[in-house]
C-alpha cells in the first residue's frame, strides 16, 4: 500500500464546503506549528497503528460542530474561549475529522480509521509518536461562525 496523501488546500475546501452546505470556502495554507491548546482525532490503519492525527484549534472543533447542528454563533464561541465543548458539539466534531479522514486516503493508499478524540497529554503523546511526520496546517473559514485553525500530521 501506498502513503497517506497529505492533503492541499483545495481538497479541503471542497470537502467542508460540501459538508457545510456551502457552493464555496477560502481555505487559507496554514502554518506548520500546531497550537498549544487543541483536540485532536487519531487515525489507526488496519493494524491498529497510529499513523496520521488531525488537530484543530478549538474554534475549529466548536465552530464546525456546531454548524452541523445549527447551535448558535454566540454558543460556539463560549465554547471555543472555554476550550469546552458540549456533548453535541463534540459528537459532531467527530463526525468531521471522521469525514475528513477521506483527505488522507485513495484507492492506493494505506486505509485508516478514526480511533478516537483526544486532549491535553493525550494529544501531544499520539503527536509525539509521529515525530518526523510532516504537519500540514490549514485556515478554514466556518460559515456564519467564523475562522478555525486545521492541521494533519502525516506519517
Amino acid at each position: 500500500m501506498a502513503s497517506l496523501l497529505k492533503p492541499k488546500a483545495g481538497s479541503v475546501a471542497s470537502m467542508l464546503a460540501m459538508l457545510f452546505g456551502v457552493d464555496d470556502l477560502e481555505v487559507g495554507d496554514g502554518d506548520a506549528s500546531l497550537p498549544s491548546s487543541a483536540i485532536g482525532a487519531s487515525y489507526v490503519d488496519d493494524e491498529g497503528a497510529l499513523v496520521a492525527m488531525l488537530v484543530a484549534d478549538y474554534s475549529f472543533a466548536a465552530f464546525s460542530g456546531a454548524a452541523l447542528s445549527m447551535i448558535p454563533k454566540g454558543g460556539a464561541e463560549d465554547m471555543a474561549k472555554d476550550e469546552d465543548l458540549s456533548e453535541g458539539v463534540r459528537a459532531n466534531f467527530y463526525e468531521v475529522a471522521n469525514i475528513c479522514s477521506r483527505l488522507l486516503m485513495n484507492d492506493q493508499s494505506t486505509h485508516i480509521k478514526l480511533a478516537e478524540l483526544v486532549e491535553g497529554a493525550a494529544l501531544a503523546d499520539a503527536v509525539g509518536t509521529l515525530e518526523g511526520s510532516a504537519v500540514i496546517g490549514f485556515t478554514v473559514p466556518i460559515p456564519r461562525y467564523g475562522n478555525g485553525k486545521l492541521y494533519f500530521v502525516v506519517s
